[in-house]
Parts: C-alpha cells; sequence; structure tokens
C-alpha cells in the first residue's frame, strides 16, 4: 500500500506538469503513435532476451594443491544463457486527443543446462538443496571427485494495463506520459542429480542425489512511465521510455535433495526446505529505445529496438544457503531481461 502511495503521488505530479504546458501543447496532438483520429489498436512483438545476473549456481568446483608452490582455485558453474524468444500482444483504443488505453501480456521462457565433472585433486561442492544431516556429519555437500548434471528453467510474465496521453510540444517533439496496474510472475526451476563419482567410474550412481529447487514469485502493482519521441522526417522517430512498477509480491521457495543411490538411498534421509513470504515488495525499472516507422497516416506503426527489465527483490532466492553448506553462495535479489524487440500496432 505504501509504495501504491508512491506511484499515485507521481502520476499527481506528472498531472500538474501536464496541466502547467504551454497553451499549444494543450491541443493534445499525439501525431505518430495515435495520430488525430480515434480507432481500435492492436499490437505484435517479438524479441530476443537474455536474462542476466540470474546467478544461478548448480555446483562449485574446488581444485586443491597438496604441496606448494601451487594454487588452489575455486568456480562456481553457471548455466551458460543464450537469447530466447519473447512475445508481446496487446489490444486497446486510442481516442484522437492524445490519450489511450492498452491491455498488453508479455512473456518469456527459457532453459540452460549443465553437466561435468569435478576436479580429479578437489573437490565439488554441491548448490541446489540443503546438505543432509546423517550419522553425525553432513552429507549430499560435496564429493571427490564427483559429478553433476543440471537444467535451470526461468518463465516470466507480465500483464500490464494503461493509461497513457501525450503532448505535441514541438512539430517535431513528443513527450508522453502513462498510469496503469501491472501483474507479473517469475518462475526458477532447477533440477537434476550430483553424484559423488566422476561420469566414467564404474562406482557412478551408488553414492547418487536427486536436486530440486524452485523460487516461484507473484507480484502486483502500480506502473508510472514517461516517453518522448523526435521526428526524423520521413515517417521515421526515435522513441524513448523509461517506466517504474512498484509491486507488492509473495515469494515461495522450495529445495529439496533425495538420495537415490544403490548404496545412499536406504540409509540417507531426504533433505528439504521451504520458504514462503508473503509481506514483501520489489519494483521493475524498464527502459527502451526504439526506430519506429509510421505509415498510412497512423494505421501502421513498425518499431524495432532494444528493451531491458531489471526485475529487482521480485526474484530473490530464498533457499540459497543452508547449515552445513560449505560452499556458501552470494544473495541473488535482481534478474535482468535484456533484448532486442520487433513489433508493430495496428489502428483499426
Amino acid at each position: 500500500m505504501r509504495r501504491a502511495l508512491q506511484a499515485l503521488t507521481v502520476v499527481v505530479s506528472l498531472a500538474l506538469l501536464a496541466a502547467g504546458l504551454p497553451a499549444q501543447a494543450a491541443k493534445y496532438r499525439y501525431g505518430r503513435r495515435t495520430g488525430d483520429s480515434g480507432g481500435v489498436l492492436v499490437l505484435l512483438e517479438g524479441g530476443l532476451y537474455n536474462p542476466r545476473n540470474t546467478d544461478a549456481v548448480v555446483a562449485t568446483v574446488e581444485t586443491i594443491e597438496d604441496f606448494g608452490g601451487g594454487t588452489n582455485q575455486t568456480n562456481p558453474v553457471l548455466p551458460v544463457w543464450s537469447e530466447e524468444v519473447a512475445g508481446r500482444v496487446g489490444v486497446g483504443y486510442a481516442w484522437g486527443t492524445g490519450q489511450q488505453v492498452m491491455a498488453s501480456y508479455w512473456s518469456f521462457s527459457g532453459q540452460q543446462s549443465a553437466a561435468g565433472d569435478g576436479p580429479g585433486s578437489g573437490r565439488l561442492h554441491f548448490a541446489v538443496g540443503p546438505p543432509i544431516f546423517s550419522g553425525g556429519q553432513y552429507v549430499g555437500d560435496n564429493a571427490t571427485p564427483g559429478s553433476y548434471s543440471l537444467e535451470t528453467e526461468v518463465e516470466a510474465e507480465v500483464l500490464d494495463v494503461e493509461w497513457s496521453r501525450s503532448y505535441a510540444t514541438s512539430e517535431t517533439f513528443e513527450l508522453g506520459w502513462s498510469l496503469g496496474l501491472r501483474y507479473a510472475t517469475y518462475t526458477e526451476t532447477t533440477q537434476g542429480v550430483y553424484d559423488e563419482a566422476s561420469s566414467l567410474s564404474s562406482s557412478l550412481g551408488q553414492v547418487r542425489y536427486s536436486a530440486f529447487k524452485t523460487n516461484d514469485s507473484e507480484a502486483f502493482g502500480v506502473r508510472v512511465a514517461g516517453r518522448g519521441s523526435f521526428g526524423i522526417g520521413g515517417g521515421l522517430s526515435v522513441d524513448g521510455e523509461i517506466g517504474l512498477s512498484l509491486l507488492d509480491n509473495q515469494i515461495d521457495s522450495l529445495s529439496r535433495l533425495a538420495p537415490i543411490g544403490s548404496v545412499n538411498q536406504p540409509t540417507t534421509p531426504v533433505g528439504r526446505a521451504t520458504a514462503f513470504d508473503d509481506g514483501r515488495s520489489g519494483t521493475i525499472f524498464d527502459v527502451e529505445m526504439t526506430l519506429a516507422w509510421t505509415m498510412a497516416g497512423d494505421a501502421l506503426r513498425i518499431y524495432g529496438g532494444w528493451r531491458q527489465s531489471v526485475w529487482d527483490e521480485i526474484t530473490r532466492d530464498l533457499v540459497r544457503n543452508f547449515p552445513g553448506t560449505s560452499a556458501p553462495l552470494e544473495d541473488r535479489t535482481s534478474v535482468t531481461f535484456s533484448g532486442y524487440v520487433l513489433g508493430v500496432t495496428f489502428k483499426i
């Protein structure tokens, strides 16, 4: 509620600023985005996005030298994310006064895997699942040399409903702002296996663990944004937008490590950790820069460019470190979606 009130304060300030614009700007000429006529708007957009800053460590490799003159090296194992296709669709209505209402839906889904063996001299530390206290010690935390095979999946969705207004401050430049509601979800799941033997060892599968972890977040709140558009002639314009969402959210997390090997399954219990927090708040900060081409009056607009969204606190990993963890990880509080987009808007 506090963040929602802050967002409304920003909106009221924007409205007062808009009311104080010169009289010629109060004509509400929107021009390149909605023109001077009303109509139904349809938005179709595709993009190649790369999730950044996930810090989705699946294991830590520690090489140990027993004699002087060597170097003990520790390296985290991270999935290498590549660009994945994401899409956005929307429908709305534009008036000829520079006002429009738009509802849009954006979705992303990507998977990456990591597999390998631990060092011949050293340890492989497991990063997914709580270490299991059994027989007076923690097990399921490291192996020599060990092996791993895990897959990480990230899914994100955003539903926006916003009202926007723009003002033509000159023949070539337009300013606009918008206010709306945003609903966002983020799910990150890692699952696979750890083994205390290497992948080529004859003892592979004897001491093996099934690992699973998920962080599921749901957020709702207010979004405010400001935008500018500079016409460069021939129906072309350079457009930019900055948006901020102030959201209340909840996170439901689970981490599990279960013995599944022929030797350890009969004698070792399952390790399980859960966390649920519905009293959280977070933000999504959006930045967009595009080149747009408007044609057929204002009935068709094609644009392409770059967009980045920083999801802060909404994507926090609540089941990252546990008692007995010998190679603790740094906290992960944010994830960034960055990519190139190509879209088209029709006015009917």
